[in-house]
């Protein structure tokens, strides 16, 4: 019986730690700004977030509308603080018509400035390689 309070009140502590430490991390509250390097199935290209819409606009309760460039095409998503959670669509420059659409989510911040993304991208025109899904990933 000693034994197993002693193993229940250990296994106790740990879980506090564990929580302590996780409670601290949270993902960045901003992207506006942000220059990432993007690795997209193996090819490296630019993407700048320039701007991040705040709280209080329409559709904007939990999460945030971003606007930015990859390469010289626009790109506009939705970036969710809390969870990490970034979702973009890449756009033709002279048609204005969507080539590729990632989905994934943001590291924590850490003492360590770098930034880390990744997830899966689908490609939607042949002229940004094979159709269909892909990994990536990038940095700060």
């Amino acid at each position: 019986m000693k034994s197993s309070l002693k193993t229940i009140t250990f296994a106790i502590a740990a879980a506090a730690c564990l929580g302590a430490g996780t409670v601290s991390a949270a993902p960045p509250a901003n992207l506006a700004n942000t220059v990432w390097t993007m690795q997209i199935n193996r090819v490296v290209d630019v993407l700048t977030i320039t701007s991040q819409s705040g709280p209080g606009a329409p559709g904007a309760a939990t999460c945030r509308f971003i606007n930015g460039t990859f390469g010289i095409a626009n790109i506009r998503g939705w970036y969710c603080p809390a969870t990490g959670r970034i979702h973009f669509v890449h756009k033709n420059a002279g048609s204005g018509n969507a080539v590729r659409v990632f989905t994934g989510n943001l590291s924590d911040e850490t003492l360590d400035p770098a930034l880390f993304m990744s997830g899966t991208v689908t490609v939607l025109d042949a002229a940004f390689g094979d159709l269909g899904e892909f990994n990536f990933s990038g940095t700060t």
